[in-house]
């Protein structure tokens, strides 16, 4: 898996096609041309691009340019509407999803004031203390607008991921580990246990990845990346930490701080890494071969698989 994070300037410079100028010029009379484009460096590129606008009066003004990435773009500006009826700090839509000359949707959007948590925590241990304890805050307060999307319009668009819809998923023949005794063991076992929780689903943008939350003087500004949200299991955004392990942060006991606060117990969520797992196994690890980290991967998280089940 790449960890590399922090991308070189040029590395991250852009060249924006026509439609795009011409959109993000339409943004407002005033401005005047665009003197800077390049990718933010929380994300694997390709990621969202902040673009600095020069205005007629020489001021520049920063708004983020938006693609495609993991969802859609048409459905994610309309979550962002609704989240911001709630009361949730999330980007301003400037422009309408457009198509580019490739064929891409794109949205041009605000820039949201603060710092991406990963970086936060990347500074100091003062910064990683506060990046965690932001992290769990930003996490219960995005569960809270759940009553209201459920009775959203929007809801219509949010699909519902219970624990046994995702075991189901990966437990499908095209799974390259579906024929593997350690897989299907896992199977078996998750089985008899998730099929008797019955947690309610939450409100989760299926990513609990500290660069999409945002935090300027210790408070939360920005909530980014809703392209996969989801009303899904509440602590399956945090078994990435663990099995990704992302660093800083999942050297810390900010997965522990949640359970703590929600009434979580460790077996909870070992279940829950466990099913972790296997979605990771099924998605981005061949069962056998690979270069070195790939094998590193595939046995880190078959060893986080066997410790997750023998704690059950």
């Amino acid at each position: 898996m790449n960890t590399n994070l922090f991308r070189t300037e040029e590395e991250r410079k852009v060249t924006l096609t026509p439609k795009e100028l011409k959109n993000i010029l339409g943004v407002d009379p005033q401005f005047e041309s665009v003197s800077e484009a390049v990718y933010f460096d929380n994300y694997d590129l390709p990621c969202p691009v902040r673009v600095s606008v020069t205005t007629k009066d020489k001021k520049v003004v920063m708004i983020v340019l938006r693609k495609n990435r993991h969802g859609g773009i048409k459905n994610e500006v309309k979550i962002f509407r609704a989240l911001k009826e709630f009361g949730l700090p999330v980007p301003e839509v400037l422009v309408e999803p457009f198509k580019n000359e490739e064929g891409e949707y794109v949205a041009i959007l605000s820039l949201l004031p603060g710092e991406n948590l990963q970086k936060l925590g990347m500074r100091s241990d003062e910064g990683l203390a506060q990046a965690k304890e932001l992290l769990v805050q930003a996490v219960i307060t995005l569960t809270t607008a759940t009553d209201f999307i459920r009775k959203h319009e929007v809801s219509k668009i949010i699909p519902n991921i219970s624990l046994m819809k995702e075991l189901a998923d990966v437990n499908v023949e095209e799974n390259s580990w579906f024929k593997e005794e350690v897989f299907q063991t896992a199977v078996e076992k998750l089985k008899s246990i998730l099929e008797d929780i019955t947690t309610p689903l939450v409100l989760s943008n299926g990513d609990y990845q500290p660069g999409n939350f945002l935090a300027k003087d210790g408070e939360i500004t920005g909530f980014l990346d809703f392209e996969s949200l989801s009303f899904q299991d509440p602590l399956m955004g945090f078994v990435k930490y663990p099995i990704y392990d992302l660093l800083p942060l999942s050297r810390t006991d900010v997965v522990k701080i949640f359970l703590d606060k929600k009434g979580f117990s460790e077996k909870d969520f070992s279940c829950r890494l466990a099913l972790g797992c296997l979605k990771v196994l099924k998605k981005e690890i061949p069962v056998s071969g690979g270069d070195e980290e790939t094998q590193e991967y595939r046995n880190r998280t078959l060893t986080l698989l066997k410790k997750s089940l023998n704690s059950l």
